[in-house]
């Protein structure tokens, strides 16, 4: 019997500290890819996706991991493509692969620390997992304490104050540039997640507020309008639009520039452009003919934000540590657990053939089934009497984290009772 060993969790993590946000963005969309190709290399498998983060999570009992990793860079450079550096990977195993989640689910990985969105990005990629049989017991453990755990350190630090994210920064630019937004005409180019978060964030701010918002799909742009009041567009407006704003927000995902040099040609004035885009949604030599502000610009803005952030670091680490504590604990009772359930149920094959030998010869004496039964509950009542010690001291060694005392134990016992009762495991 194989317990369930910390050390076959293995995560491979590609994030914005190692990565070009271009290798990440190809990432992002090929989340099915990833499973298609990598599943079957794993007994279980998550992938956590978002736009500065590429990570799968994978149990692999021992033997099979290299076989997954080779796999693992394959996949990666038929992704990026030839130009894939194998550099861009992390590898962390174990311990460390949960410290790691946990740290992820407490927004001190993001790029803007303590981040909301992480949460509910862990959440969904659990819930897909889940719900496409990816993820079995030990991974669904993994997930659901990271849950816990980043929102423990929201609810006991001040690590989350306040709105910091690029969306809200970007609006933020935009109010000290022009001095308020009151009474602005506002473009937001993109009817995705950063888009809608920019345009709420106006309009619950801004009564007077003039927006409009265009998307590649018309039917998205014309939902985020309806909710905030706005006058929704398709991308081929954006030339005639784009003369008559105070400010133009782009929050998209494009493989080219979205604004050309003829869009712009012509303008009288420079109009205001804030491109929070990964990639620039503005081509070069349309730069230099607009007040551009892009996502270094941005980020600026939320650094300033950031800094009061950053005394609650130390109180959400001790929580972190905290809560993978508790996880060991957890892991290991369930490797205790599955210990002693494999156990019993070969002693429970033992007692049923010693009844059975029992009932034969009480029949042969002409004995009633009462004493059969009675016979049967005496065995039970044994068994159970004889194990507790046994039982006890599984859990106590895996309270004690004595992962190699409580495989000895456990295995020793169960393979001997394999070996004398084989096919008869119920």
């Amino acid at each position: 019997m194989q317990l369930p060993d910390l050390s076959s969790i293995i995560l491979l993590t590609i994030n914005h500290r190692h990565a070009p946000l271009d290798v990440l963005r190809r990432l992002e969309d090929a989340v099915r890819d990833a499973y298609e190709e990598l599943y079957s290399y794993t007994d279980e498998m998550i992938v956590l996706a978002t736009c500065n983060r590429f990570e799968v999570y994978a149990y692999i009992p021992s033997g099979r991991e290299s076989e997954f990793l080779v796999k693992f860079h394959r996949f990666l450079r038929r992704v990026v493509g030839p130009s894939a550096d194998t550099s861009y990977v992390i590898v962390k195993r174990g311990v460390d692969a949960v410290r790691h989640l946990f740290r992820v689910a407490a927004g001190l990985e993001s790029m803007i620390l303590g981040e909301n969105e992480i949460l509910g990005q862990i959440r969904r990629a659990y819930e897909y997992a889940s719900k496409n049989s990816y993820a079995g017991k030990y991974l669904s453990l993994l997930f659901t304490r990271a849950l816990k755990a980043g929102k423990r350190v929201r609810s006991e630090t001040r690590i989350s104050a306040g709105s910091v994210g690029f969306p809200g920064a970007a609006v933020k630019l935009a109010e000290r540039l022009l001095g308020g937004l009151d009474g602005r005409r506002i473009l937001v180019i993109g009817a995705g997640e950063a888009g809608c978060i920019i345009a709420e964030n106006i309009r619950k701010k801004y009564r007077e507020a003039e927006i409009h918002i265009a998307n590649r799909t018309y039917s998205k742009a014309e939902k985020l309008a309806r909710s905030v009041k706005g006058t929704p567009h398709r991308l081929e407006e954006i030339p005639c639009l784009l003369p008559s704003m105070d400010v133009t927000f782009i929050a998209v995902s494009a493989p080219e520039p979205i604004i050309r040099r003829s869009m712009v040609e012509g303008i009288g004035g420079r109009p205001l452009i804030i491109d929070i885009s990964l990639n620039p949604m503005v081509e070069d030599e349309a730069r230099g003919l607009v007040e551009y502000y892009g996502f270094q610009d941005v980020k600026r803005v939320v650094d300033e934000l950031v800094e009061k952030r950053k005394a609650e670091v130390p109180k959400a680490e001790r929580i972190v540590e905290e809560e993978v504590e508790r996880f060991k604990n957890l892991w290991n009772k369930k490797a205790a657990d599955e210990a002693i359930a494999e156990l019993m149920r070969y002693v429970e094959a033992v007692i049923r053939e010693e009844v059975e030998e029992i009932a034969s010869r009480f029949r042969g004496m002409g004995v009633d089934g009462a004493a059969v039964n009675l016979a049967e509950a005496f065995a039970h009542s044994l068994a159970k009497k004889i194990l507790r010690p046994l039982i006890l001291y599984l859990h106590d060694a895996a309270r004690n984290h004595e992962y190699s005392v409580l495989e000895e134990i456990a295995g020793r016992y169960t393979k001997e009772l394999l070996t004398k009762y084989a096919g008869r495991r119920p």
